[in-house]
């Protein structure tokens, strides 16, 4: 879902629960070609914002390469104490770094999902920026 503005930051994109359903607790890019530069790994760099997530809460990005039919899960993160996040707070310049199992990727799409028990557990997620690398053997 997209928001015009919320905890002091324009443009946002929001996730909510999603035990059950993940398309409903999902957002994602369409297919971005990647015009045959031959990328072999990935970085996702973003900024979230968890908002009523309890301790164990969590939200996920996931990847599909070359119009895959699957996700493929790159990185969960976890709401919490000794977690990876704090809830109620902006996490700036958090990424995520993935390699397809193709050897070449000519085109990739990305998901944010949650992974939540209730409604009112939500991410904001702002800033996202996709890189591919090519790695020299």
């Amino acid at each position: 879902m997209y928001l015009s503005s919320k905890f002091g930051r324009n443009g946002l994109v929001m996730i909510k629960s999603g035990s059950d359903n993940y398309d409903e607790a999902s957002i994602y890019s369409n297919n971005i070609s990647l015009n045959n530069r031959g990328y072999t790994k990935f970085k996702v760099v973003f900024s979230f914002y968890g908002a009523g997530m309890e301790i164990g809460d969590r939200f996920c990005l996931d990847y599909k390469a070359n119009g895959a039919s699957k996700w493929i899960k790159a990185k969960c993160w976890r709401s919490g104490q000794n977690f990876d996040f704090e809830d109620g707070m902006w996490n700036d310049n958090t990424d995520s770094v993935f390699r397809p199992t193709a050897i070449i990727t000519n085109s990739i799409s990305i998901r944010f999902r949650g992974f939540s028990e209730e409604n009112f557990d939500r991410v904001f997620i702002d800033k996202i920026q996709l890189f591919g690398h090519v790695e020299l053997v």
